[in-house]
């Protein structure tokens, strides 16, 4: 039996959270009955994972304003390689693999979207309307959470059939690493007496890492054993990149001594179990995996009340919220769980049983297996 060849469309290989969604689902998919190929705009760090699972990875170099020429080279690597179905992430990739999946190929293509402001942003623009007139040859397009499913609706009511809602899922079994956290504290200087809160993300205006060293600076002179720990980097030319700015307030905050900056990290699942929380400030998140995974190593989560984080996030029984750029609030919220360990692992625990029964893998690989074998 011929497997069926499914190439995913991303912006760049960098360790951004759909970019690690496509990972998942690349190392998730059977490779008994799939054959897995990659396009990406712009090279990164996820590259060589990605090539321990793919059959082959593809750079396609798309100048700044509309490229048709990246539209005909990603036709050709469809026709070449026989691609049977495209799944392109975010409206960008799914904008520039139409012409070569759907008018030139004929082949499936389906349209992933992580971001509840990307769905907006497009629909209020020009590209609202192209994008209703390639819904119509359109095979499906993927929601990962319930907002962004229910708002992409809202706005191309027209094509709600072909609309469906995936969640996001996690590998639990992966986040089960017991025996690390001395070692990885160890590594950074860490001892059993501090207190950790760390997040896993980039460092982007929009995820609001300034609110997080804010509150801690809030925190500095009643708890000395306070340390934050961040794990993610920027990216040259990012307009988005925070981590001057970061670097700065840390300073001017005198906290250098009290933040560890671990940059760019495979081993996710060993970094969460130094953290005693995960906190997640963003401004505005899609689904966030990183929260789900958070939940999965046993870590109790503290996230801003914005789309997105709210929606994996209820207040005082999986986690805890603050309102949106708060650091006052965070502070609190942070004094709550480093003066009761009880509290702290009941928010846990709850939060472990949420994300086990909702955003399971094995149910996220079916269902969008599923769509594509469709």
């Amino acid at each position: 039996m011929r497997k069926i060849r499914v190439m995913f469309v991303i912006m760049q290989l960098n360790a951004g959270g759909s970019e690690r969604v496509v990972l998942d689902l690349a190392r998730g998919l059977g490779s008994d009955q799939f054959k897995i190929y990659v396009v990406a705009f712009k090279e990164g760090v996820l590259e060589s994972p990605l090539r321990e699972v793919c059959n082959d990875i593809f750079f396609v170099k798309k100048k700044k304003r509309v490229d048709l020429s990246a539209m005909f080279e990603i036709a050709n690597i469809v026709r070449e390689n026989r691609i049977d179905v495209v799944n392109a992430h975010h409206y960008m990739p799914c904008f520039y693999s139409f012409l070569g999946t759907r008018i030139l190929n004929r082949k499936k293509l389906i349209y992933t979207e992580h971001s509840v402001p990307e769905v907006e942003g497009i629909s209020s623009g020009k590209h609202g309307k192209i994008l209703n007139m390639m819904l119509y040859r359109m095979n499906a397009v993927i929601g990962v959470s319930k907002e962004i499913t229910e708002r992409f609706k809202e706005r191309y009511p027209r094509h709600a059939k072909k609309i469906h809602e995936i969640l996001n899922g996690v590998d639990i079994d992966k986040f089960n690493v017991k025996g690390t956290r001395n070692h990885v504290r160890k590594h950074w200087g860490l001892t059993n007496d501090h207190f950790v809160v760390g997040t896993v993300a980039n460092f982007r205006k929009v995820k609001n890492h300034v609110c997080l060293v804010r509150a801690a600076a809030r925190l500095k002179d009643d708890y000395s054993q306070l340390r934050l720990f961040f794990v993610g980097t920027s990216f040259p030319g990012d307009p988005e990149n925070s981590e001057e700015e970061i670097l700065e307030l840390i300073r001017e905050l005198g906290l250098h001594d009290r933040v560890i900056l671990a940059g760019y990290q495979e081993n996710i699942p060993q970094m969460l179990s130094a953290f005693d929380v995960f906190c997640l400030p963003s401004f505005s998140e899609g689904l966030p995996v990183s929260v789900l995974e958070a939940m999965a190593a046993g870590v109790p989560v503290v996230g801003s009340h914005v789309r997105g984080i709210k929606e994996v996030l209820q207040d005082r029984e999986t986690g805890l919220l603050f309102s949106s750029d708060n650091d006052s609030e965070l502070a609190e919220n942070l004094k709550s769980l480093i003066n009761s360990k009880i509290f702290a692992r009941s928010l846990a625990a709850s939060a472990f049983d949420y994300v086990q029964k909702m955003h399971n893998k094995t149910i996220w690989i079916e269902k969008t297996s599923d769509i594509f074998l469709s």
